[in-house]
């Protein structure tokens, strides 16, 4: 999704405004009316407002965007504002709705991506959305009123301290709570988390960050019956200031489900940090906790899916990491593939038919310097051999650097004029990326593998490091292998093929699919002479 041309904070809560923001979420507070008596000197962008207000009803968020691109992230990372993705944003209020709740809280809202997406699902639940950031409750106000959100109430002020009311049904609480280190925090924060924790019997340390004490805010907010579901950095499973929330999570916040997002992914833009959805029951005693971990946000699907773990491990344990990784020596009673090897998806380019090309193609528009040889079809690996050369009539991809200036490269840059016009730059993937044309193909993988099929996985050596589209997996030894060393770990694993059906998940018409998890879960012979073995 382009960004709306909008350059300045002060326009962006003027579009905020024409969007009908000063009508919606109830009475404002000083700074937000502050913000928008400075916003009034903006000039009026109907076109601009009436983009944004098509986008939002389509499910987007376009006031989310310019924000992103107005603020720097070190200046958003200083408030802990993290947006958080539709993947995760969609899955987490599905199983928030799956209660039957009456009213929803989306404490530090941003844009009001939760708020937007319950709304648009359901105009009457109650809502109440609260954020210390004057431009992000506008914004969210604007986003409330654009949906027709009919009985919402955007709180500008600090979600510790603030004064709720009561509500006799049922609460959610659901949110990306702000990951704000310790250091950050003042004083009374401190001072006001030490009490809490004291009210819910339960030391702190002074090291837990704000996202930590939000979990603390809920607990003492909420009553049972009421369900939350929060998305936060993954770190307080093991670090010692988590305590907190670990001890919440198994006494007192019952804790039904932990889905894990893989940290290779990074879910959020701007942040190398993981993404861990917390859903919980408060008042609801001790009990089994699904636990899952997924590769890709996209692979969410329903929350409280995961394997089942008694409540009493984990409370017993001080760290909780560990509790996702399979164990498949357990199931294999010797080596897999997991122990040597990590295993990837193949790239993603979000256009196929405009980044993909024939080298004769590349050739006439005077791209030949800026693209790669690329596997393409799952068909290249299942019929290869167990190798894939580099041949003429192999498509290339087109793979500029980040730092590519098209300004100085005319040809290059006509061609992606020609992808904008028709919208390229548009679509989901390319929207997530900075530039949007920038692909990252990253480094070649030395083996590649069919992962979905009427068969079981096909292995192949790419000798010649040909690009990989997200037809096939990368495997990645996490050692040095000699050349002999990776043939015979091709070797092996296509001799095993029989042994690896019903390993993956099987779909409708015998389709069968690894993720990389369960590819890496595959069993191997020991390999000789292995570089640390």
């Amino acid at each position: 999704m382009p960004t709306l041309k909008i350059d300045s904070e002060l326009a962006l809560a003027r579009l905020a405004l024409d969007l009908g923001a000063e009508g919606a979420g109830g009475p404002l507070a000083a700074e937000e009316t502050a913000l928008i008596h400075r916003a009034r000197t903006s000039p009026v962008d109907a076109a601009a407002a009436n983009e944004a207000r098509a986008r939002l009803r389509r499910g987007e968020d376009p006031l989310g965007h310019v924000f992103g691109a107005l603020r720097t992230p070190v200046a958003r990372r200083a408030r802990g504002q993290f947006w958080t993705p539709s993947t995760i944003v969609t899955p987490m209020i599905d199983w928030a709705r799956a209660s039957n709740p009456t009213r929803l809280v989306d404490p530090g809202c941003g844009s009001g991506r939760f708020s937007a997406d319950a709304a648009r699902r359901d105009p009457a639940i109650k809502i109440i959305a609260i954020d210390r950031d004057p431009l992000a409750t506008l914004m969210t106000r604007a986003a409330l009123s654009v949906l027709g959100a009919k009985d919402a109430r955007v709180i500008c002020g600090d979600y510790l301290t603030a004064r709720l009311p009561h509500h006799a049904g049922r609460t959610a609480w659901v949110g990306n709570p702000p990951y704000v280190r310790h250091h950050e925090l003042g004083p009374d924060t401190k001072a006001w988390a030490a009490t809490a924790a004291a009210r819910v019997g339960y030391p702190i340390s002074g090291l837990a960050g704000l996202h930590a004490l939000f979990f603390l805010a809920t607990v003492i907010h909420g009553k049972p019956g009421d369900v939350g579901c929060f998305v936060t950095s993954a770190e307080w499973l093991d670090v010692g200031y988590g305590s907190i929330v670990r001890n919440l999570f198994t006494n007192g916040m019952g804790g039904r489900a932990l889905d894990l997002v893989d940290p290779r992914a990074v879910p959020f833009e701007d942040a190398m940090t993981t993404a861990l959805i917390t859903c919980f029951e408060l008042g609801l005693g001790p009990r089994d906790v699904a636990v899952q971990l997924v590769d890709e946000p996209e692979d969410l699907g329903r929350l409280e899916a995961g394997k089942l773990v008694p409540a009493a491990v984990m409370a017993g344990q001080k760290r909780w990491s560990h509790m996702f990784k399979e164990t498949p020596r357990e199931a294999h009673n010797g080596q897999v593939l997991g122990d040597i090897a990590r295993v990837h998806r193949g790239f993603v380019t979000g256009g196929n038919e405009f980044f993909l090309m024939t080298r004769a193609d590349a050739t006439r528009r005077g791209l030949s310097a800026w693209v790669k040889p690329a596997i393409t079809q799952a068909s290249q690996i299942l019929t290869s051999g167990g190798v894939i050369r580099d041949t003429p009539d192999l498509r290339v991809v087109l793979d500029l650097p980040a730092d590519f200036d098209r300004s100085g490269h005319p040809d290059v840059d006509a061609y992606l004029a020609e992808g904008e016009a028709a919208a390229v730059n548009q679509r989901y993937i390319t929207t997530h990326r900075r530039p949007w044309w920038r692909v990252g193909i990253g480094t070649p993988a030395p083996i590649v593998a069919s992962y979905m099929a009427r068969q079981a996985p096909r292995f192949a050596l790419n000798p010649d490091g040909l690009a990989l589209l997200n037809i096939g997996h990368g495997i990645y030894p996490k050692e040095p292998l000699n050349d002999e060393q990776v043939q015979a770990l091709v070797d092996a694993l296509n001799a095993g093929r029989a042994g690896f059906a019903g390993a993956g998940r099987t779909y409708h018409g015998g389709l069968e699919k690894f993720e990389p998890r369960e590819m890496e879960a595959l069993p191997i012979p020991a390999l000789e002479g292995r570089v640390g073995a």
